[in-house]
């Protein structure tokens, strides 16, 4: 079988999640046997000419093909909010690979700096094609559901007002934005419904707002025409049935991960008995490593813990430059940098306890079922995927998203009581192996193939 795998980027550059579970996959399928490729984006620098905005590689025995993609006009495509979403001259590339490389099918990890023009590419040559959404990107520009504010968010409302909203403050001025965000919905709905209609068409700004405004009906198509969207939690099922998603097409499926990483080196204990708190993970906002530095920060400076944050710190340098001065050089907390993937069993072999203080709902980060394979407990914000694998006082301690003053009283907890923490640590669930998730996916790929030469 030919499978093609899409995701937003990729190895070697990117190692988060989605990368890590895009390459597993791709590993595994070819262990059974099957011809694999991978199709991802990567944010280029400006400027380039279309003919500089593909290229490719192999990274591991797998061939990648690689768009060069920028929030720029390319291909004759002007309206760059709408190329987001729908990329008619990465369709046109993508057309055109599909007929060489003619795959069986098409899984989906993410199409991000791709776009859903892939789907319509696909319907249009009848191939079979499957979603694992790691994100929420099918329904919000920005990936998290998450608002300015901080404030979570359920899709885009009546007419997209929040989504417009959400754009000016990301992209006006400040004072722009203020005047802008206090207008009342129905007006700021009134003139998106006015802008659709024709009205203010030269307006500068008139192109963008239709198409923002018309990315929630059209990726609601898009989804749809997928043969079946495999989700990991329950969360992402719920949220993409709520913004339109027909529930017939989900399979409830929950990742797996390359357990033998994470399961060879022996847990040490600090010969000093401190606390060994732990981050991993992307350093941006979202992530939250700005909370759990407060709430260390608000435990006496005597108290028996360190804190290891590992994760880069050039993807976004001015927030890592916050990191630091909230640190405030504690020497309680120390920035680790990265690790290649394969080191994360000798990482967690001497952490005590992972943090995973995210403000969005997440979906349910591997690091988590990598954490608990190698018996790690964990801290986790009371959110969506998250808390549908840290199950409270039992696997993990939970708190209130944000609540910097909750999460210290957790740490301070497991300071206290070792015999939770022993606890909480032979609870640990065991997730699911990657060759079994992949054997999942596999009888996924099946049935879809059956389904499709039945109703021909």
């Amino acid at each position: 079988m030919r499978v093609l795998l899409t995701t937003h980027v990729f190895l070697p550059d990117y190692s988060s999640g989605t990368e890590i579970l895009t390459f597993n996959t791709a590993k595994e399928l070819q262990h059974l046997g099957h011809e694999v490729e991978v199709c991802t984006g990567f944010p280029a620098r400006s400027g380039l000419a279309d003919s500089q905005r593909f290229d490719n590689y192999e990274y591991a025995g797998i061939k990648v093909n690689r768009f060069f993609h920028n929030t720029e006009p390319m291909g004759g495509q002007s309206n760059v909010v709408e190329a987001e979403y729908n990329n008619l001259f990465f369709a046109r590339w993508f057309r055109e690979y599909l007929w060489h490389f003619k795959p069986d099918i098409v899984h989906f990890f993410h199409l991000g700096l791709l776009s859903a023009s892939a789907i319509d590419i696909c319907h249009e040559l009848n191939i079979p094609m499957v979603m694992t959404p790691t994100d929420f990107w099918l329904i919000c520009p920005n990936n998290q559901l998450r608002l300015p504010d901080n404030s979570l968010c359920a899709g885009p409302d009546w007419n997209s007002v929040n989504c417009v909203k959400h754009a000016v403050t990301n992209n006006q001025p400040p004072l722009v934005s203020w005047i802008f965000n206090r207008l009342p919905d129905w007006m700021v709905a009134a003139m998106v419904w006015a802008l659709n209609q024709g009205f203010l068409s030269g307006a500068w700004f008139s192109p963008w707002v239709r198409a923002l405004h018309q990315r929630a009906g059209f990726l609601r198509q898009r989804m749809n025409m997928l043969d079946k969207v495999i989700v990991p939690t329950r969360l992402m099922e719920k949220m993409l049935v709520r913004n339109g998603l027909k529930p017939e097409k989900v399979v409830f499926r929950r990742f797996g991960i390359s357990q033998a990483m994470v399961s060879t080196e022996a847990h040490s204990q600090d010969p000093t008995g401190k606390l060994r708190v732990g981050f991993i993970g992307g350093l941006s906002e979202h992530k939250g490593a700005h909370l759990l530095i407060s709430a260390i920060r608000l435990l006496p400076g005597d108290m028996s813990l360190e804190l290891k944050i590992y994760g880069k710190s050039t993807d976004y340098p001015k927030y890592y430059e916050r990191l630091k001065q909230l640190a405030n050089s504690d020497p309680r907390i120390h920035f680790c940098g990265t690790f290649p993937n394969d080191m994360i069993g000798k990482i967690f072999a001497e952490l005590d306890i992972l943090v995973v203080p995210s403000i969005w709902y997440e979906n349910t980060p591997l690091v988590i079922y990598s954490a608990q394979a190698a018996g790690c407990p964990i801290i986790a914000s009371n959110l969506g995927g998250m808390s549908e694998v840290v199950e409270h006082e039992t696997n993990g301690l939970l708190f209130e998203a944000g609540d910097i003053a909750g999460l210290a009283r957790a740490i301070e907890r497991l300071v206290l009581d070792r015999r939770m923490l022993q606890k909480l640590a032979a609870n640990a669930i065991k997730p699911k192996h990657i060759s079994d998730y992949v054997e999942e996916l596999h009888n996924i790929y099946i049935e879809v193939l059956k389904e499709r030469r039945s109703s021909i």
